[in-house]
């Protein structure tokens, strides 16, 4: 892969930005913006043109005149574009490939779960360089996110068939915090495969991570490049783990690990939690107490949560729930609805209604995101496709109608007693909204 930080790999990443529906130009490159929505629009009349030659409004001549005209002024402007994206792009190219430049990293106010959260510099050298840099890593070491859809499909089909075996849900203690970085920085150093500039960048962001933390250990929260590193850390337990025979089923997101044995002697059972444990302690780490092993070598017993599911193998209550964590974070988000409602309705009673309805509805329903990579679909019935009874969805509607019930708006509760959580899994209810039907959701659940 051409690692040039080069007005050419910096086009490339502009344009993917556009192509994800992203505002990269919009905001650092304006007149550029604004050139390509005259563009835009001047092909959309060009189109009124020729649906009008085609069906007899214009004349041939007056369709080929005005087309050559169009056509020259989309080329004039284009070239126009071009020169204004190709200036600001080729200074920022200077700027990251000197000896100088480095990733300006900060901590930010507002720590998220007790966490310290970082953020880079906002400029667009500062982002285009760290958004190149995770380009690289994901080709260099094959990074690929598993999706978490398949993993929770496999993770059902393995737990549940009733097969003796012995189940390791691992989770590491405090992951990003523990990572070391001589260990991490000697994994990166040793790459022929890596530029000295992406070697540079990345071991000046864990210098100032040193300054800022007072630790050197540990990768910044919030910055996107740090889930790239902490799968070039991770690597060697993955390999490690894998080298066992015994193991017949291995998944790993970001630091939540499933493992599965099927061990020659059952008798030493608790050997395999100890032996992963000392393979974690190799790379600084350890296991948290969300760390649990099922042992169903002689009877189908207990239960784990793995990535919002909870899978129960016990006969009596055999079955694939939300884990407890995500039906709460759904109660919390009905609750938080309500409260912003009852906090507004005297002051902007037709904006808080309205605001109140498309909460329920984005709780309730399903949607298709737009300008995301592959189109994704989120909702009740997206998000917790695996479940394999409807008793907590169930429970969701009887929440939320105690709700409605204690409004005093009767064309409001009429409206909102219409939506139900079960239906909206069941019927794979879609709404369309819009994104600032979105916005007005996220500013309404902060912190819930």
């Amino acid at each position: 892969m051409d690692q040039a930080f080069s007005l050419k790999n910096l086009n490339k990443l502009l344009n993917e930005d556009r192509e994800k529906g992203g505002d990269l130009e919009e905001r650092y490159i304006p007149e550029a913006y604004t050139l390509r929505t005259r563009i835009y629009e001047l092909k959309k009349y060009k189109s009124l043109v020729r649906y009008k030659y085609r069906t007899g409004v214009a004349t041939a001549q007056l369709y080929e005149l005005r087309t050559d005209r169009l056509n020259k002024v989309i080329k004039g402007r284009k070239e126009s574009h071009s020169t204004l994206v190709d200036t600001v792009l080729q200074r920022i190219s200077g700027q990251i490939s000197s000896k100088n430049f480095r990733v300006e990293l900060n901590v930010l106010p507002a720590p998220i779960r007790d966490k310290t959260v970082y953020g880079v510099g906002r400029d667009l050298a500062q982002i285009l360089a760290i958004r190149f840099v995770q380009k690289i890593l994901k080709d260099v070491y094959h990074i690929e996110m598993p999706p978490r859809d398949i993993l929770v499909a496999q993770v059902k089909s393995l737990a549940m068939d009733g097969a003796p075996k012995i189940i390791l849900r691992a989770d590491i203690e405090s992951f990003y915090e523990s990572v070391q970085h001589k260990d991490l920085l000697e994994s990166i150093h040793q790459s022929p495969q890596l530029s000295v500039f992406v070697k540079r960048i990345i071991t000046r962001l864990l210098s100032d991570y040193l300054k800022l933390s007072g630790t050197d250990r540990g990768l910044p929260r919030g910055v996107g490049i740090s889930a790239y590193l902490s799968e070039i850390y991770l690597a060697y337990i993955d390999t490690e783990v894998r080298r066992n025979n015994e193991i017949f089923y291995y998944a790993r997101y970001v630091d939540d690990m499933i493992i599965m044995f099927a061990p020659k002697n059952k008798n030493k059972v608790n050997e395999y939690l100890t032996s992963f444990g000392e393979l974690l302690a190799k790379k600084g780490l350890s296991l948290n107490d969300k760390t649990k092993v099922l042992n169903l070598m002689d009877e189908q017993q207990g239960k784990f949560t793995y990535l919002g599911y909870e899978f129960d193998v016990s006969p009596s209550n055999r079955g694939v729930r939300m884990s407890t964590a995500k039906l709460k974070k759904y109660r919390e988000r009905i609750e938080k609805s309500f409260n912003d409602y009852h906090a507004k309705v005297a002051f902007i009673p037709k904006k808080a209604a309205r605001e109140l309805i498309t909460r329920s509805l984005f709780l309730t329903g399903n949607m298709r995101l737009f300008n995301r990579k592959s189109n994704a679909f989120i909702g009740i019935y997206y998000s917790n496709k695996h479940i394999t009874e409807l008793s907590q969805l169930r429970g969701l509607d009887g929440f939320f109608l105690a709700k409605i019930n204690l409004l005093t708006d009767t064309a409001l509760k009429r409206k909102l007693s219409r939506l139900s959580f079960e239906n909206g899994f069941i019927k794979k209810e879609f709404r369309n909204l819009s994104t600032k039907n979105l916005s007005e959701i996220s500013r309404g659940w902060k912190h819930a």
